[in-house]
């Protein structure tokens, strides 16, 4: 038999007999058998009932084993009554048969106090307050911490239930609503927020309207593929409604940060709260890590589709430390679910789904760009292709100007490629890759945008060392500009526009009709430059490796395309740069180099 889990019956107290079968069995193995009669609190008295009746509603049995008294109740350990169904499951658990009399009187409390087989007994008036337990409560070795109560009334429109366990466990919920028709209405998990740590789960409920509800609580343990056993369960008198408190569906097990976190390479959060509060739409959550690792995440919200959402957020992966920047464009709670794997794992673990509460959103005009990577911003896929020193690490560029230049340090024959991107452009008369000029040095590089128009945009880096022929994505950086820009393009640029060329003026890439431009540019290895229109012009040889000269731009539509020689044998010119003559054109800035 289970050692230390019986007790001593003072020697006042007779043992009853009867004939019943358990009674019956015992007799013919020689075993001393006791009939108890009390009061049982199953399934249909989960929320708590009062026994007001003189006479008891059940029976069970305590068995004499040397000298020792145990607990079992036959009946239950058989199966169960499907109240719904009206009919007895046939299910054995073994939980009912030798029971801790301390875990026996959640469920049993028998007219003689003294068959608890406990010190001090516990009161009639105590059985019935506490919160109903199944056996599986104790098979999980959990604890009520508070409050161990069946009836719980709302403060202020809230009430928490705070459970304990010995080792990692996940828990769940259902809360119900209890109609006048005497149904009850399951109203889902939009009211709930329930966080876990390593030993413990605090359940916070936020019933939807005053009145009564149901609360079943169920676990399991921690990497189990079982269904959520049913554990106990609260009735909760709402006497306050709260209505704004109102959450985001949770698929998962927990609000907050897994309790395993660290496990998956979590160190720790920048929001040491469970919800977070946007006061003006935007916040940013960072995760410290213990090695690198790859990050999605989603953000949820009931006004949100999945591409408005996609907008809203955007993520920087560096070395030690994940960052997501978020937009929320309606009022009301988020739920931001974060997942991690490692550089060669393959499949993503939820390790964290934070609430964030937005009371001003912000304009969806303002969100950010479609299509971007979970790489923005100076990060480890940068540092892969052999980027570093960054003018600007952080992958959000606020400008009032309409323009910037991004600069790094680059590795020995690194060349790259910019795309820039922006949705629902309203400028067309120039291709929008006009509006990104890329200057190679020896091992630097710089990134030049200027902005047809007010928005959000997308520059996605590309990048291909001295080995490789094929160019892969590098880094993606958001640019924001909400003034009214009118930047005009920079010149068309062609293959030979390659490392150590370096456009000095004009930045340009539309020129006034009739008007003498200066040109200056840096382009090594060329024998000879010309700028060729209407005419030709040789630019001469400064003692600053400068070619530089006066051009006339002549009539508006024409071309002025600037060709260089390789060398003096070279049977022609190769076009690196063209311009457009318009008949008024916009030179904002365009002085300095």
């Amino acid at each position: 038999h289970r050692q230390g889990i019986g007790g001593f019956l003072p020697p006042s107290v007779s043992c009853p007999a009867g004939p019943s079968l358990e009674l019956r069995c015992c007799r013919e193995v020689g075993l001393t058998c006791a009939e108890i009669s009390g009061y049982g609190r199953g399934v249909g008295e989960s929320y708590g009932q009062c026994c007001p009746q003189k006479k008891s509603n059940h029976m069970w049995n305590a068995l004499k084993l040397d000298a020792w008294w145990f607990l079992l109740d036959v009946c239950w350990g058989a199966g169960q009554v499907d109240l719904a169904q009206k009919q007895f499951i046939r299910r054995q658990e073994d939980f009912f048969f030798l029971t801790k009399p301390e875990e026996f009187i959640q469920s049993h409390w028998p007219e003689d106090p003294r068959w608890q087989l406990i010190h001090p007994p516990i009161p009639q008036e105590v059985f019935e307050e506490r919160a109903f337990k199944t056996p599986e409560f104790f098979k999980l070795r959990l604890a009520l911490l508070s409050p161990d109560t069946s009836v719980l009334q709302t403060d202020e429109g809230e009430v928490t239930v705070s459970l304990a366990s010995t080792h990692s466990t996940e828990f769940t919920y259902k809360l119900l609503k209890f109609c006048l028709d005497g149904h009850q209405e399951d109203v889902g998990k939009s009211h709930g927020l329930l966080t876990r740590s390593e030993n413990r789960m605090d359940l916070r409920i936020f019933p939807p309207s005053e009145g009564l509800f149901g609360l079943q609580v169920f676990a399991r343990p921690s990497e189990s593929q079982e269904p959520y056993a049913w554990v106990c369960s609260h009735q909760i008198e709402c006497l306050q409604f709260k209505g704004e408190e109102q959450f985001p569906e949770n698929p998962f097990s927990f609000w907050g940060v897994h309790p395993k976190a660290k496990e998956f390479g979590i160190e720790g959060c920048n929001w040491g709260d469970n919800m977070i509060v946007a006061h003006t739409g935007v916040q940013k959550l960072i995760l410290k890590i213990q090695r690198p690792l790859l990050a999605a995440y989603k953000l949820v919200h009931p006004s949100l589709d999945d591409t408005v959402s996609k907008q809203c957020l955007l993520s920087q992966t560096e070395e030690e430390k994940l960052s997501c920047h978020i937009l929320c464009p309606y009022a009301g709670h988020y739920r931001l679910s974060v997942f991690v794997k490692g550089l060669v794992e393959d499949e993503f673990h939820n390790v964290a789904n934070l609430l964030v509460r937005c009371s001003h959103p912000v304009n969806l005009n303002k969100l950010f760009p479609l299509g971007l990577s979970p790489h923005c911003g100076m990060g480890i896929s940068a540092q892969w292709r052999g980027l570093s020193n960054p003018t600007h690490r952080a992958p959000i560029i606020s400008t009032k100007k309409g323009c910037c230049t991004l600069a790094f340090c680059t590795q020995q024959g690194f060349e790259a490629m910019a795309v820039l991107d922006k949705d629902k452009a309203t400028c067309t008369k120039y291709a929008m890759e006009r509006y990104v000029l890329i200057t190679h040095l020896e091992r630097k590089m710089s990134v030049s945008v200027r902005l047809p128009e007010a928005g959000s945009y997308r520059v996605a880096l590309y990048g291909r060392s001295a080995e490789s022929q094929e160019f892969t994505h590098v880094c993606d950086y958001v640019i924001h500009c909400f003034t009214t820009p009118r930047w005009p393009p920079f010149p068309r640029v062609y293959s030979l526009w390659r490392r150590g060329c370096v456009l000095l003026r004009p930045r340009s890439g539309v020129l006034q009709e009739k008007h003498w431009v200066k040109f200056r540019m840096k382009v090594p290895k060329a024998y000879s430059v010309h700028v060729i229109g209407d005419a030709r012009v040789d630019l001469k040889l400064a003692h600053s490796h400068v070619w530089e000269g006066e051009v006339y731009t002549g009539l508006a539509g024409a071309t002025l395309k600037v060709a260089v020689k390789l060398s003096p044998l070279s049977p022609c010119m190769e076009v690196i740069l063209s311009f457009d003559v318009e008949f008024s054109s916009l030179t904002v800035g365009d002085s300095s180099g």
